[in-house]
């Protein structure tokens, strides 16, 4: 099985906000399979929103980055931003989403994670709507070949969003009939919800496609490494085995080192002389290089060979 990261582990370590920059320094963790982030593309002066082609030379730099360090690109995550309220922002959105697709494509990845959201406290309004959205995206994906993948959230800070279960997420992508929208499953997610992820990820069965291993304490999505928290990892794996899972172990664990900005916690009386609100990219990629060698056993206690 491939073990996976993001590149949104570094992204924060760089002026550049381009999707390559941190490729060279996720050269130094160990990792040979990446999930390409798009998830903050869209800002200001963004390629990703402009005209031109500035976001494929993006892609291209990334592609070239990938040959030179040694791996490759096995899935990715969609731009974050306004679904449902018409306007500037929504455009944005659908835009940066579209385009990522394509360089999906370009970067050889065969599906990419794009949320749902929520839109008031009616599950039949959140399954309309929110199918009505991964609908704009239908005729890229199969232009492109690129599957999205829809996630599971947690009734705790996301109580309009309907999708908290491996049946429930199950139940709205065969109510939605799009053949390229599967599930992408976040642990992290699941042990908020107090899910029991072994029956969850049976009931997903094949339309599983890929994960987020992340973990927390059980009260707040924090996107630490595996075993530094409550999930149980076991019930993880078990299911992945049963369940015939062919995908990838891809984490999202980036802050087990902790900005003393970074969401959802923040670091009580930060000064500005303080000295120590921001590890440097040397212990990051450390931490990154831990959470490979964590995943590495956990696949291997099972018996499952990790590349």
């Amino acid at each position: 099985m491939k073990l996976a990261t993001t590149t949104g582990d570094l992204t924060h370590y760089f002026e550049d906000r381009s999707i390559a920059a941190p490729l060279g320094a996720m050269s130094e963790t160990g990792f040979k399979h990446i999930d390409m982030s798009f998830y903050s593309v869209i800002y200001k002066g963004s390629p990703w929103i402009s005209s031109g082609d500035g976001w494929k030379r993006e892609v291209e730099d990334s592609l070239e980055a990938a040959g030179k360090f040694g791996f490759d690109f096995c899935q990715a995550h969609s731009p974050d931003g306004v679904h449902f309220q018409e306007g500037e922002a929504r455009d944005a959105l659908i835009l940066a989403t579209k385009r990522s697709i394509e360089a999906c494509a370009m970067l050889g990845v065969p599906h990419t994670v794009i949320h749902a959201a929520g839109c008031g406290p009616s599950e039949a309004a959140f399954r309309r709507q929110n199918i009505a959205f991964y609908r704009l995206f239908e005729e890229d994906t199969e232009k492109y070949g690129v599957d999205m993948l829809t996630e599971n959230s947690a009734e705790a800070w996301n109580p309009e969003y309907f999708l908290r279960t491996g049946r429930e997420t199950r139940e709205f992508v065969e109510e939605a009939r799009i053949p390229r929208l599967h599930i992408n499953w976040d642990t992290g997610h699941g042990n908020v919800q107090g899910c029991n992820q072994y029956d969850d990820i049976m009931d997903m069965g094949s339309e599983l496609h890929a994960l987020h291993i992340q973990d927390n304490d059980g009260n707040a999505d924090a996107h630490l490494m595996p075993l530094s928290g409550t999930t149980n990892f076991d019930d993880v794996i078990r299911g992945l085995i049963d369940s015939g899972y062919r995908g990838d172990f891809t984490f999202e664990g980036s802050n087990t080192i902790r900005r003393a900005k970074s969401w959802p916690w923040f670091r009580r009386n930060i000064k500005p002389e303080d000295r120590l609100s921001s590890p440097t990219l040397a212990l990051q990629q450390k931490q990154i290089a831990l959470m490979r060698e964590v995943g590495v056993w956990m696949l291997r206690s099972y018996g499952i060979e990790a590349e």
